[in-house]
């Protein structure tokens, strides 16, 4: 029987993103705001290994900040 528990995926949760030279990133300290320039009325991305597989959308349960998938990605033909 196969083991499923050595298998590899990286999940990302694509937000948002920004562009902004190095030297301000390294000048930045603990609590710094980077503004991502997401729209919070679009759903976020859902990667697995780099590939798109679903859409969700951020909310906050307690003090936690979670994402609820909201659809699996279309696949293209």
């Amino acid at each position: 029987m196969a083991s499923t528990d050595k298998i590899s995926i990286e999940l990302t949760v694509l937000i948002g993103e920004a562009e902004l030279p190095l030297k301000r990133l390294l000048r930045m300290g603990r609590g710094a705001f980077i503004p991502l320039g997401g729209d919070e009325r679009k759903p976020l991305e859902i990667l697995a290994n780099g590939r798109k597989i679903a859409e969700g959308r951020v909310f906050l349960k307690g003090e936690s900040v979670a994402v609820r998938v909201s659809g699996a990605a279309r696949q293209a033909a």
